[in-house]
Parts: C-alpha cells; structure tokens; sequence
C-alpha cells in the first residue's frame, strides 16, 4: 500500500513540478498585469487541482488499507 501511495506522490510531483516551473518563469512577464495575473492564477488552480488528487488518491488508498 505504502509502494502504491509513494507511486501516486511521484505522478503527482510529475505534473506539479513543470506548473511550478511555469509559475517561477511568470515572475519575468511584461508589464501588462491583467494578462499577467490571469496566467498565474490559472496555473494556481491547476496546481491546487493536482494536489487535491494527491490528497484524495492517499485517503482512498489509507481508506482501503483499514
């Protein structure tokens, strides 16, 4: 179980860490802030996205194991 929970995080951490590298290079944008600010918070939500099945698939696995 603990095999198949460590094989989730390292999905995961797949596809959280190009997103954070995408956040990371926001920091570099032009000056137009609205444009700006609608990337960002877009690849929030899809980080926020990630983790959240992060955290479902590790209480359905947790949940299994009882």
């Amino acid at each position: 179980m603990l095999v198949e929970m460590d094989e989730h995080r390292k999905e995961l951490e797949k596809k959280t860490k190009p997103i954070l590298e995408t956040l990371r290079s926001y920091q570099d944008l032009p000056p137009d802030k609205a444009l700006a600010a609608l990337a960002i918070e877009d690849k929030k939500r899809q980080y926020a996205a990630a983790e959240k099945y992060l955290e479902d698939v590790l209480h359905s696995a947790l949940s299994t194991s009882e």
